[in-house]
């Protein structure tokens, strides 16, 4: 690993963590914790693919309903935390949604 890759690698840390004190939710960390577990090692045998699947949208169930719930009872002006927060919350949902998707397929091929 390269300089600019140990940089980078800490410059996506440190933006995890930013969000990570923002939102204040400990279901963040551990997403973000299984994400990076993911990364770090992407080959995962088909019973944990369904565990992790069904333990991901689990999370991004709950990030529907935030973003929902910040883009209706909790809306806000543009710029706001809770504004910012809707569209954390919507990004969060739609990417775990991807994830579980593309999880699916070595849950079903075993590979």
């Amino acid at each position: 690993m390269n300089d600019e890759n140990i940089l980078e690698t800490v410059s996506k840390i440190t933006e995890i963590n930013d969000l990570s004190e923002f939102l204040e939710d400990s279901d963040f960390d551990e997403a973000m914790e299984l994400v990076i577990k993911l990364i770090i090692k992407p080959g995962i045998d088909p019973a944990a693919a369904q565990k992790l699947i069904v333990k991901l949208q689990a999370l991004s169930t709950k990030y529907a309903v935030l973003a929902v719930t910040y883009s209706t009872i909790k809306r806000d002006k543009a710029g706001t935390p809770n504004n910012y927060k809707k569209n954390i919350y919507h990004s969060l949902k739609e990417a775990l949604d991807k994830l579980c998707d593309a999880l699916k397929y070595p849950a079903k091929l075993g590979l």
